[in-house]
């Protein structure tokens, strides 16, 4: 893997989350069912949720200008192609 692998994060209606990577790929992620434990249950917030953004190798999401959430490019790939990654 060369520089960023991701380019854009946009975070769309019902938790679904789509990155694009730098290869011009994308990817669109269900998350709600992940909204149902700790980790990730502050982005049931819309206004949380609404929040994401990339550093090109983590989508970070944020409360009162502080990151709440981060979900790295290998976890977004484990939950795209599950145990063949």
């Amino acid at each position: 893997m060369k520089g960023k692998p991701i380019n854009k994060v946009e975070p769309l209606e019902n938790s679904i989350l789509r990155v694009t990577f730098d290869t011009g790929n994308s990817v669109t992620i269900d998350m709600k069912p992940k909204l149902e434990n700790f980790r990730f249950g502050v982005l049931q917030n819309s206004a949380v949720w609404q929040t994401a953004d990339t550093d090109g190798g983590f989508v970070h999401w944020y409360k009162n200008g502080i990151a709440v959430v981060e979900l790295a490019y290998n976890e977004i790939m484990k939950m795209t192609l599950g145990d063949s990654y």
